[in-house]
């Protein structure tokens, strides 16, 4: 056995965790911390009690027979979910794995009590490690620190073989790639494009899983660009890929650039596409609904434009009303984040000097402007629906709305008309101008 590295040594595991790695070797089953828990420890990156997976030669039959609380949650993978305290701890029975004929999931599982052979089945080297707290064992057949050292993704044995064995593992390759900053080792990067017949099998929800988190990624910028060089951009997100490619290394330079909150890396990715196209992309990732609008609307408030050589800029207090008004208070800040990032992606020049000023004078003048506090929307005049209708004599329809909006016009216009006496003046003379009015 390799030894122990610091981090690891030092670590200290959740009680209820360790409580279940006790049980399991007091009935001869030393068992082991492994894969993504193990490498977060290295990296020294955080992870919550229900994140340590444990990986033992018990069977989920004997696993069972020793813990009071069991959920079968995988049986047939050899997975069972020991409820330890108000900790949900994942135990799975070291495994060999039949032909993957899917893309997805082996036809076959057998049970054994070789922990590398276990190990052996992984995808990447670093999620093959092991560790076993209780006898400060560390098990890394495959090299997995090594390579965390030289900051490298690397396959476990054959990349080729590993990746026919599930579609999703290219992907998983890249998004890693985005949240370490590591790169690709040459044999794993190269077979990424043969496997992309088998990436095609992977669900929707799946594919849109890793896309989720790698736009949010540190390195998510490179890792478009690694998306599109591979093949895997045609296959997640067709028509990002078949945008010009200065366009869509502008739109990876705008996601670098953005704050990490999902709709406004998804509409800083998005944005060359415009909002309606935007919008379908990601419903038919099958994301959220509201995600999917959020970022739309991002979009659709021209903040963030492909190529634009500068942001919205009003220049007067009143268009800068206007704008609030239309993009609303609680998505300013989104849109004046996408107005930096713009700028930010310009290749450095006169140009992107220009961009910069510009969103720089719109979020002053928004800091201005929102300073005040002024109505921005119809429920902040002071005249409601049931005023207009009193002040005209008529009953509800259509009118009210047209009115409440031509009212809301003459406020974003000069505030200091927001009063019932002054609207009410406005209401009527609109009113009659109004065409077809009865």
């Amino acid at each position: 056995m390799p030894r122990v590295p610091a981090a690891l040594a030092r670590a200290r595991f959740p009680a209820p965790l360790l409580d279940v790695l006790r049980r399991l070797a007091a009935a001869d089953h030393p068992s082991w911390v492994v894969g993504g828990a193990v490498r977060d420890l290295l990296l020294h990156r955080k992870r919550d009690a229900t994140d340590f997976d444990v990986a033992t030669p018990a069977t989920p039959e004997e696993v069972t027979a020793l813990f009071p609380r069991v959920i079968p949650t995988g049986v047939a993978h050899g997975t069972v979910t020991v409820l330890a305290g108000d900790e949900r701890i994942e135990v799975t029975t070291f495994r060999g794995e039949g032909a993957y004929v899917d893309g997805r999931r082996p036809e076959s599982v057998t049970f054994h009590r070789d922990l590398e052979a276990d190990l052996a089945r992984r995808d990447f080297t670093m999620n093959a490690m092991a560790y076993d707290p209780l006898g400060h064992a560390f098990a890394d057949p495959s090299g997995g620190l090594a390579d965390i050292r030289r900051r490298r993704i690397r396959a476990v044995g054959d990349p080729a073989a590993r990746f026919g064995e599930d579609g999703l593992r290219p992907l998983r390759a890249v998004r890693f790639a985005a949240q370490l900053g590591y790169a690709l080792d040459p044999r794993t990067r190269a077979a990424i494009p043969d496997a992309l017949e088998v990436v095609r099998k992977v669900s929707v929800e799946r594919v849109a899983e890793e896309l989720s988190r790698l736009v949010v990624a540190p390195h998510a910028g490179p890792a478009l660009a690694l998306l599109s060089r591979s093949g895997l951009l045609a296959v997640a997100v067709p028509e990002l890929a078949a945008l010009p490619r200065a366009t869509l290394a502008h739109a990876g330079a705008v996601l670098q650039a953005t704050p990490a909150e999902p709709p406004l890396r998804f509409a800083a990715l998005l944005h060359p596409l415009g909002a309606q196209a935007a919008e379908r992309v990601l419903l038919g990732l099958r994301l959220p609904r509201r995600l999917a609008e959020e970022a739309a609307a991002l979009i659709g408030a021209h903040a963030c434009r492909a190529l634009r050589p500068a942001p919205v800029d009003p220049a007067t207090p009143a268009e800068v009303r206007r704008l609030l008004a239309a993009v609303g208070r609680e998505r300013i800040g989104a849109v004046l984040a996408l107005a930096t990032a713009e700028a930010r992606a310009l290749p450095p020049g006169r140009r992107a000097r220009a961009a910069a000023a510009g969103a720089r004078r719109l979020a002053e003048r928004v800091r201005a402007v929102l300073a005040e506090a002024p109505p921005l929307s119809t429920p902040e005049l002071a005249l409601d629906g049931r005023a207009v209708m009193a002040l005209l004599g008529a009953g509800p329809g259509p009118h009210v709305g047209e009115a409440l909006r031509h009212l809301l016009d003459q406020v974003l216009a000069d505030p200091a008309e927001n009063t019932p006496e002054r609207l009410g003046q406005a209401l009527q003379r609109w009113w009659e101008l109004r065409p077809g009015r009865l």
